[in-house]
């Protein structure tokens, strides 16, 4: 009997052993929150879908295998939510020769205005980035990345809205504030 007791304590103690590393460890195996980023209510005139280039958000997604696609494509858009939120896309694609390359970028995170330098900056929280090849040479592979959060670094942009012929509000977005290189964004829904 003083055998099985002994053995009862020492399995006990081993559980407990057991367990008290579990409940240390454990904990450093959950994502911590990422740090809070700057964030303002965007101007109301902004709060939507804005869209650059020509792509289809869901034709990245349907291959069917037969598709060879345009010579090329690239679309951009932003997504910015009435409360601060934003999300970042670009799409591009080219075939060349019998060799089809498309590229997926997707950033969320958070943007804050300034109204006065008709500025934002963008602080991406979160992202991936997708590439598929189809008809290429071997050592072209396609991914499926998480970005790294050293990959994730605010960005600003300076805009103005201007109307187009029809006139309705264009987003056109520039990497400093008097460059005459320029991105024409509009509106969109997908």
């Amino acid at each position: 009997m003083k055998n099985a007791t002994r053995s009862n304590l020492l399995h006990k103690g081993i559980f407990a052993t057991l367990l008290l590393w579990v409940s240390l460890l454990l904990p450093a195996c959950i994502e911590e929150d990422p740090e809070p980023t700057p964030s303002s209510e965007v101007p109301t005139e902004l709060a939507r879908k804005w869209l650059a280039g020509e792509f289809s958000m869901g034709e990245f997604w349907d291959y069917n295998g037969s598709y060879t696609g345009n010579a090329f494509e690239a679309g951009l858009a932003f997504d910015f939510k009435p409360d601060g939120k934003c999300e970042f896309y670009l799409v591009a694609g080219g075939t060349s020769y019998s060799c089809r390359t498309e590229t997926f970028v997707y950033k969320k995170g958070t943007v804050q205005f300034n109204e006065a330098e008709q500025s934002f900056t963008f602080y991406p929280t979160e992202g991936r980035a997708r590439g598929f090849y189809k008809g290429c040479a071997s050592s072209y592979q396609n991914y499926d990345n998480k970005t790294e959060k050293k990959d994730l670094k605010p960005e600003t942009y300076y805009y103005t809205l201007q109307p187009d012929n029809a006139g309705k509000n264009q987003l056109i977005i520039r990497f400093e504030p008097q460059a005459t290189a320029y991105t024409t964004f509009r509106p969109a829904n997908w």
